[in-house]
């Protein structure tokens, strides 16, 4: 059970690459429609939002109960709820409330606490660091005042906050995962 418990709190970097390629490619996007001019500048936004509720109900009919339980895979699940729950609050807002500056400026912070919380778990540094990057991306957001450059900035912040941590978590779990092997 104790082996058991250790192994959960692992973390496979596979899930940081996925969603921080996929923020990244579509803040890119934005950036180059808005650029060229184009009449549906969200429209990478759209896709990203497709794929995202397609792969959320893929994950939760594809999940299989855990043989053992934890508290910390309770609490995980709990923050994963918490943080799903209000970025689609933050998007709703975006959508009937508030500027999109200041929606990506949100979602930011929000990605910044989710890495805190979940670096704290895995004890990833790379994941923590990546959270105070994107606070300091949330501020830039703020300061900004041309939505383009928002993107750019958006990006930079995932791209240091989800991708790197990513691959530094991906390099870490096959080592670990080679070294059990043997």
């Amino acid at each position: 059970m104790i082996n058991q418990a250790k192994a959960n709190i692992t973390d496979s970097g596979l899930s940081w690459l996925l969603w921080g390629t996929m923020l990244f490619l579509t803040c890119l996007s934005t950036y180059f429609f808005i650029d060229t001019g184009a009449d549906n500048i969200f429209m990478g936004w759209n896709i990203f939002g497709i794929i995202t509720i397609v792969l959320l109900i893929f994950d939760i009919f594809k999940s299989k109960p855990k043989l053992v339980r934890t508290y910390v895979d309770d609490l995980s699940k709990l923050v994963d709820i918490g943080f799903v729950t209000s970025l689609f609050t933050i998007i709703f807002a975006m959508n009937v409330a508030t500027s999109p500056n200041s929606g990506f400026g949100f979602m930011l912070m929000l990605f910044a606490f989710f890495m805190l919380i979940k670096g704290g778990m895995v004890r990833s540094k790379s994941l923590m660091v990546g959270a105070a990057v994107n606070w300091a991306g949330a501020i830039a957001v703020f300061i900004n005042k041309e939505f383009k450059y928002d993107m750019l900035i958006m990006a930079a912040a995932v791209l240091i906050g989800y991708i790197i941590p990513g691959l530094l978590l991906r390099a870490q779990y096959r080592k670990d995962k080679n070294i059990a092997k043997k």
